[in-house]
């Protein structure tokens, strides 16, 4: 099933473009139409040019100003998949691979009657927008020789300035294109599988919370009715507490006095409980409360990490898959106390081993990956190689004390944190000598 699910051919991207308005152009000639299409990241295209129709009309408020839109204009030289969209003549669609859109550029051309006067502008997806995103941009337009021959000619401005502002000089604004941009695109066929399944699961998780709502309402309801005599169960409950509690001492002594023996029982117990805490929790944040409540936690992180780039390539179709390392890269902290709590807490779980003498071992072997996946993930920018000592200090018997993460620390934090105290050390024997000067002159008075 897995390997279906990674197979599934994941559909096509859309890059949706609004033409909006032309501003300042260089003279009160009309264009024709906005041309639009994409180069793929190697430099190959451009593919599937559309165009909209002339402009609807001119701009009140600024001279040689056009805005665009009225009534569909269908003219695509890109065969199917790509189009003006929705009857809406200022709209152009284009349909590609989403790896392909996203590192694409695409090339926006102010087209004229007379072909020497074309005006273009290029704009790098992936440098602008994010997938399921929206981007109100002003794109500036130059001619299309200069930006096919990357030369230095001055840029292009204005032969009017804007009506609105007399004071301000004749030609300095330069011609802009107006849009909206948005690119959309399908999940990873692994994450549109998740949310399917989740999505099935909260309806069957809400049905049954329906179903046995009005039950447990109705018995709550009935049972004290029907049975007064059922509180009376509460009066041998008062004698057992006070017991539990006075037994308290006792068990715990036992419990000091037989650690050793009892430490495996206590596990068993301890993940036994946290088990049934994690159904419990899994249970309760699936019904409607629940994920209402946990939305208002989890919706801010998640939209920061999906505008990510290694968000972005998890969740959607945008190029090969993150590595695990890059995955914890994108969650882990990146300040001091962050990333010492996390090293602190790797090299704990590291040496928890030593707990349980031969089952240690074997938890070693599970933990070692997990451990070079983040302290590479903390500190491979600081010591590439440090990753590899934290796996072998986890498969080596008696090296887990090593602590491994923590050194990372020391290394990336120390010497501006041994800086920070010299210099402070330094401004306290300064303040310290000014003020013995300072008595030994009152002395001398």
């Amino acid at each position: 099933i897995a390997k279906a699910i990674m197979s599934t051919p994941t559909g096509n991207g859309r890059l949706i473009a609004t033409i909006l308005s032309a501003y300042d152009l260089p003279d009160d000639e009309v264009p024709t139409s906005v041309h639009m299409s994409y180069q793929e990241g190697d430099g190959r295209g451009g593919y599937n040019e559309i165009s909209t129709g002339p402009p609807a009309a001119k701009h009140r408020d600024h001279a040689n100003s056009f805005k665009f839109g009225g009534a569909k204009n269908n003219n695509s030289n890109g065969g199917g998949s790509s189009s003006s969209s929705g009857g809406i003549a200022n709209q152009l669609v284009l349909s590609a691979p989403l790896s392909v859109l996203f590192e694409s550029t695409i090339n926006l051309t102010l087209t004229y009657a007379n072909p020497a006067k074309n005006l273009t502008s290029k704009c790098t997806i992936h440098k602008t927008l994010r997938v399921n995103d929206t981007q109100w941009l002003i794109l500036n337009l130059d001619s299309e020789d200069k930006n096919n021959n990357n030369n230095n000619k001055a840029p292009i401005q204005s032969s009017a300035s804007r009506i609105s502002n007399s004071n301000s000089p004749v030609g300095d604004e330069p011609p802009t294109l107006r849009l909206k941009l948005c690119l959309e695109g399908p999940y990873r066929p692994e994450i549109a599988a998740i949310i399917n399944l989740a999505n099935s699961w909260f309806t069957a998780v809400d049905v049954v919370s329906d179903t046995t709502a009005g039950t447990a309402t109705g018995l709550a309801r009935e049972i004290p009715k029907n049975f007064p005599s059922a509180k009376l169960l509460l009066v041998p409950a008062v004698p057992l507490a006070t017991l539990a509690v006075a037994a308290l001492p006792i068990v715990g002594g036992l419990l000091i006095i037989g650690l050793p023996f009892f430490l495996p029982i206590i596990l068993i117990v301890l993940a036994a409980a946290l088990g049934l805490g994690a159904v419990g929790s899994t249970v309760y944040f699936s019904t409607r409360d629940g994920r209402t409540n946990i939305q208002h936690v989890a919706e801010p992180t998640y939209q920061t990490f999906l505008m990510t780039k290694t968000g972005q390539r998890i969740v959607y179709d945008v190029g090969p898959r993150p590595s695990p390392q890059a995955l914890a890269h994108a969650v882990l902290p990146t300040d001091m106390i962050g990333k010492l709590g996390v090293s602190l807490l790797v090299d704990l779980i590291g040496s928890a081993s030593y707990l349980i003498p031969l089952a240690g071992e074997a938890f070693d072997l599970t933990w070692a990956p997990m451990s070079m996946i983040l302290v590479g993930a903390l500190y491979d920018d600081v010591i590439p190689s440090l990753k590899y000592v934290a796996l072998m200090e986890e498969l080596l018997p008696f090296t887990d004390w090593v602590p491994s993460a923590t050194l990372g620390w020391v290394k990336e934090f120390g010497p501006g944190i041994f800086d920070e105290g010299k210099r402070k050390v330094g401004d306290a024997k300064r303040v310290g000598s000014r003020e013995k000067e300072a008595l030994m002159k009152m002395t001398r008075q």
